[in-house]
């Protein structure tokens, strides 16, 4: 069973929160990356989001977006995987996922892109962007090497979005803001009617919503609404870049646990 699927589902059936924390692979102001991987997962990360370099990162706010400006002046594609399987060799029972844009994908083909992702270890892809005549090819394409085709939930989604979203596996990404990822200033009621409607709808899969989550106290509003975990970008992309990221990890997983007792 992969990774990812063992672990979400044992957290599900327990009623223990997921945090899916956003890493900045490659980015230059964030020393040792390897080390980083094991420091996340230290501090309560359930899974590390891995952000693969994109010029055109549309759906990214301005901290994530000068992140992924920073990674592309130094590094190429390939460079990031070499540094991902360092990470897995570092943190081999943990989850590693890769966020992306389809560009990427299409770049490097998706047999290409779905085998080098497979060889480094990786257990998870989300791309958003995906075209909808593109998910069964890359679904059937990922599966042979081992990898989730994760599912993005949009902040308004259609019926015939909610069918699509009973494919699928490892969790649901429910858009949790209605634009860009960033640090918002409160958590919408949205998301309450957005995690009922799924599981209304019949599916079980861990849902777990991200953008715009900033602090602990978010967080904690977030799962109190229903959510199996939340995923946590921008926010702990600046603790990084002020040297406080252990800490706050620290403090997201305890706000988590804390909606667990």
């Amino acid at each position: 069973m992969n990774r990812m699927t063992r672990i979400l589902n044992g957290m599900k059936n327990r009623g223990e929160k997921a945090l899916v924390l956003y890493f900045p692979v490659g980015d230059p102001t964030v020393e040792d990356d390897a080390d980083w991987a094991e420091k996340y997962f230290a501090n309560g990360a359930t899974v590390l989001e891995i952000g693969l370099p994109y010029r055109i990162p549309y759906l990214d706010g301005k901290v994530v977006t000068e992140s992924m400006e920073r990674v592309c002046a130094r590094h190429s594609l390939d460079d990031v995987f070499g540094i991902i399987a360092k990470m897995r060799r570092r943190c081999p029972e943990q989850i590693l996922q890769v966020m992306t844009y389809y560009g990427n994908i299409a770049y490097e083909g998706i047999e290409v892109f779905a085998q080098k992702c497979g060889e480094v270890g990786v257990d998870a892809v989300l791309a958003p962007d995906i075209p909808a005549d593109q998910r069964g090819i890359v679904d059937e394409v990922f599966e042979r090497h081992g990898l989730l085709n994760l599912r993005f939930a949009s902040f308004h989604f259609p019926d015939e979005e909610l069918e699509e979203l009973k494919q699928a596996k490892g969790y649901i990404f429910l858009q949790a803001v209605d634009g860009a990822t960033g640090v918002q200033g409160s958590v919408s009621p949205q998301i309450a009617r957005n995690i009922q409607r799924m599981k209304r709808a019949g599916i079980s899969v861990p849902i777990i919503p991200g953008f715009g989550i900033g602090t602990p106290e978010q967080a904690a509003a977030v799962l109190e609404m229903g959510a199996d975990g939340v995923v946590v970008g921008s926010a702990v992309v600046n603790s990084l870049l002020e040297r406080r990221g252990e800490q706050f990890i620290k403090q997201l997983r305890q706000a988590a646990d804390r909606v667990l007792a």
